[in-house]
């Protein structure tokens, strides 16, 4: 985070706060609470329990927050599905986190004051045990590790994706191959009766995969996850342009008025004349502190804006710059709506890529290669919602349906009772496929925005009962339960455990 201050350049000074805030966050991962995050708001500085999307303000809180059962219930389900061998490789910001130890080099300080300095006394507060001689393991090893000659054949199986917008440009990127998921589901039958789902999950394999035989008999799923390192113009157009028109407006409105031209200004400290360094700050603070979204900065570098904007290095006109500040401050601040949690710089965030068609699902909605970005867990989530969805589809009305689209003459008021079934995954936000489009008409989109509300309360209740009866597995994993009622239960019933499909995972270096 120094780095990203002052256009790249390290931070020379840190306040008391920050070091006493820093100590503290040393002391809690060499405890074991890797899951505990450090972000700003504002001027101040806010521990961030991953596993519960809870600030706490202060070390006091803290040590309240680690000792309440909300955190102890969904510590306890991160030990069964987010620990083990081979753990996850990434880190969004909302259930993934980095269970290395190795970000903060220097050693604890002890004799800082701190409630939470034995916080972890005991066992179960702590999620992982630390090792002095465990080497931290960044996501760029896990890229590493492609390239080498060690790895399996399949490991090697990158992709090229076309027609994809990176800060502010139409790019052909190259996407690599870093892992399997596999997708499965525990489900309960009664003979001539009724099939139901009980769970569904995704269980990360890793680089190695699935064995040979489970390749053959378990299908590859159509579509992938493509994850990147975010930062604020990935996938999108807009700030940049703003600001350039301002610039030129600004120009001109400047040129007109003689009197600011040969008028000595008294520097304010408050707004600066060099502009370039708000320019490129982020405002990454999380969802539960949006009480302060107006005010609050991360100040996080946005180290790749544009020559156009950096190059005016000195605006004079005061509206101007609040201006820019303002739009900024907006477009900075990203939500993702399968979780409605912001984005936040240098997190993994992630989108879906069609693999019948090798374009991302987003590219069938637009012709600028514009697409949409979510949490990495969250793109797993949904393609657990969807696979839910199709399989259940399956079971209660048999194959052979079309994707219920909507019919010209149903009214508004009818749509509730419209049957709207899943038959692929799609964007979460603009419900595109990533079909193949000829003369340049767009995809149209399914559901009305009010039924892609209610699929996205279905995974938030499906993840909030998984995460009080989470599957035990021998991977890694994540996924939905959906509880009996009292009136389903009957003798008789017989379970098994289905594995669906084989989901690919790549990684995006920029």
């Amino acid at each position: 985070m120094a780095e990203s201050r002052e256009l790249g350049l390290p931070k020379t000074t840190i306040s008391l706060k920050e070091q006493l805030a820093r100590t503290t966050l040393r002391n809690l991962k060499l405890q074991g609470h890797t899951y505990i995050e450090l972000r700003e708001d504002g001027k101040r500085f806010v521990f961030f329990c991953t596993l519960c999307l809870a600030p706490c303000y202060s070390d006091t809180i803290l040590l309240g927050h680690l000792n309440g059962n909300l955190h102890k219930e969904r510590l306890s389900c991160a030990r069964i599905t987010l620990l083990g061998p081979n753990p996850w490789p990434f880190s969004d910001g909302v259930l993934f986190f980095d269970s290395s130890t190795g970000e903060e080099e220097k050693p604890p300080i002890s004799d800082v004051p701190s409630p939470l300095q034995h916080c972890s006394d005991d066992d179960r507060l702590a999620i992982v045990k630390y090792d002095e001689n465990r080497t931290s393991e960044s996501h760029g090893d896990n890229q590493a590790a492609v390239d080498t000659d060690d790895v399996p054949s399949h490991c090697a199986d990158n992709l090229l994706i076309s027609n994809v917008l990176i800060k502010e440009r139409t790019l052909d990127v190259e996407a690599k191959f870093i892992g399997f998921g596999r997708i499965a589901a525990r489900l309960f039958e009664v003979k001539g009766r009724s099939t139901w789902i009980d769970k569904i999950w995704c269980e990360w394999l890793g680089e190695e995969g699935p064995s040979d035989e489970e390749k053959a008999s378990v299908p590859e799923h159509d579509f992938a996850i493509v994850t990147f390192s975010y930062f604020y113009n990935l996938g999108r157009l807009g700030l940049l342009d703003d600001a350039s028109r301002l610039l030129t407006s600004g120009q001109s409105a400047e040129s007109g008025n003689g009197e600011d031209s040969g008028r000595k200004r008294k520097k304010s400290f408050s707004d600066p004349e060099d502009t370039s360094e708000s320019l490129c700050n982020q405002y990454d603070s999380s969802e539960e502190v949006s009480s302060a979204r107006n005010s609050s900065s991360s100040r996080a570098l946005t180290a790749d804006c544009d020559d156009l904007v950096v190059n005016k290095r000195v605006i004079k006109n005061r509206t101007l710059r609040r201006e820019l500040r303002k739009q900024q401050r907006i477009f900075s601040e990203r939500i993702c709506e399968v979780c409605k949690q912001k984005m936040l710089p240098g997190k993994d965030a992630a989108t879906i890529l069609n693999m019948k068609t090798g374009k991302l699902v987003c590219g069938s909605r637009n012709l600028l290669g514009a697409f949409h970005l979510f949490h990495v867990s969250c793109v797993v989530h949904w393609f657990l919602f969807c696979e839910t969805e199709i399989l259940g589809s399956k079971i209660v009305c048999g194959k052979g349906k079309k994707r219920c689209k909507k019919q010209s003459g149903v009214k508004s008021n009818e749509l509730n009772n419209v049957s709207w079934e899943i038959f692929s995954v799609f964007c979460p936000e603009c419900q595109g496929t990533g079909i193949n489009i000829e003369g340049g008409v767009i995809e149209r989109d399914t559901f009305p925005l009010s039924q892609t509300w209610r699929f996205q309360v279905k995974v938030s209740e499906g993840r909030k009962a998984w995460v009080k009866n989470p599957e035990k597995l021998e991977n890694c994993s994540t996924g939905f339960h959906f509880p009996q009622q009292e009136e389903e239960a009957v003798k008789g019933q017989e379970e098994r455990v289905q594995s669906m499909k084989l989901v690919r995972f790549y990684r995006v270096e920029l």
